[in-house]
């Protein structure tokens, strides 16, 4: 929501050259949907690399820890962060 407000100058300038309330809200989506799907892929990998590694880790300091791995909330927050980076913020300021 920020970065759309630190752009309205960016999107008046498009505007002034030529480009098309549709053709921004395209762009807005697109982008939208292109950082929530790299943050989903990077939080996947980040898990994935230092889930192991932490879990090793704390297992061995504290006994009543067990390390297990789910993609379960991983793969609940990918609706989410569709919705969010691909609909209801890109179009909320255009």
């Amino acid at each position: 929501m920020t970065g759309i407000l630190s752009r309205r100058r960016e999107f008046a300038v498009l505007q002034a050259v030529g480009m098309t309330n549709r053709q921004l809200k395209t762009m807005l989506i697109y982008e939208g949907l292109f950082y929530a799907m790299s943050s989903v892929a990077a939080a996947f990998i980040l898990s994935l690399a230092v889930g192991p590694l932490a879990g090793k880790m704390l297992g061995s300091m504290f006994w009543f820890f067990e390390y297990q791995f789910t993609v379960l909330p991983v793969l609940l927050t990918i609706p989410v962060f569709l919705l969010l980076g691909g609909l209801l913020i890109p179009l909320h300021d255009v």
